[in-house]
């Protein structure tokens, strides 16, 4: 009973200014925001964000067809996995679905890391995931092991305990502030100040986890965001650490077995390389 008044208090705490929600599941809130103010100057807008109650859902991150190099859309990972929801995840060659930068699923190394990018660790717990944010490198150690070197304070057994990661490209909240500087994740010129759609994850100050997608490259629907934007988001939502994943034509949220955003490919949703899943914790 303690653990169900628990729950029901961490998701009625409603951030401010975000709207109704829609209940997805025990612990699982789907918000939808279209406030043109939530861009600089501003325009259509539409950003789809589920709330998960970490004491109600494990997160996993799922790979195409269970094995890599493969291409395989958001929809159809959830629906083989038996996911409640989930987005797209990592950075990945379009050409066969490679992972670009760190990967881990299930305990398995798939994905590594020579530049320090952005990246979220998910360490499952008794009571919930908890969730990792720095920016990462992989190198190999003795006896096959893998070495995690970390640049913002994190320690690197956590990372190498956490079963599942992903790698984004962009850092953009720590600890409550706002990161300014990506140099040292070698971004692609005007990649923050070019508003695209957008696929984020973050936590907010009550250990709630948020992942986020933003719709883009539709003018009469959403123009997508720039790094700022995410960054205000990311307040507006109360996250204190948040990282931006794949966006682009990868962007893609899956509820019950829905797409519940709008791709932006003219082609339909994108097959990616992998995403983060949700899945109903049993009590």
């Amino acid at each position: 009973m303690l653990a169900l008044l628990v729950s029901a208090a961490l998701l009625s705490a409603q951030p401010r200014f975000i709207g109704p929600a829609e209940r997805i599941a025990d612990g699982v809130l789907l918000y939808r925001l279209d406030d043109p103010d939530m861009l600089n100057p501003a325009g259509h807008v539409a950003v789809q964000a589920l709330q998960l109650d970490p004491r109600r859902v494990r997160l996993e991150s799922g790979i195409a067809a269970d094995h890599l190099p493969a291409r395989e859309t958001v929809q159809s990972i959830a629906k083989r996995r038996g996911a409640l929801a989930a987005v797209n995840a990592g950075f990945f060659s379009l050409a066969d679905g490679a992972p670009q930068a760190l990967l881990k699923s299930a305990g398995s190394l798939i994905g590594k890391a020579s530049r320090p990018r952005g990246a979220v660790g998910l360490v499952d717990r008794r009571h919930g995931p908890r969730l990792l944010f720095d920016r990462v490198t992989t190198d190999a150690a003795s006896e096959g092991a893998t070495s995690y070197g970390t640049r913002l304070g994190s320690s690197p057994k956590d990372w190498a305990r956490a079963g599942n990661a992903v790698s984004g490209a962009g850092l953009l909240v720590l600890d409550g502030r706002d990161v300014t500087d990506w140099s040292d994740e070698g971004l692609s010129a005007a990649f923050d100040t070019t508003r695209h759609p957008r696929t984020m994850i973050g936590v907010d100050a009550d250990e709630a986890i948020w992942l986020v997608t933003v719709d883009g490259r539709q003018p009469a629907l959403s123009l997508g965001m720039t790094f700022k934007e995410l960054q205000a988001l990311s307040h507006r939502l109360g996250l204190r650490s948040s990282l931006n994943l794949d966006g682009g034509g990868s962007t893609t949220m899956v509820v019950r077995g829905f797409i519940v955003n709008h791709p932006s490919d003219d082609t339909g949703p994108r097959k990616v390389s992998d995403a983060i899943l949700v899945f109903s914790r049993k009590r």
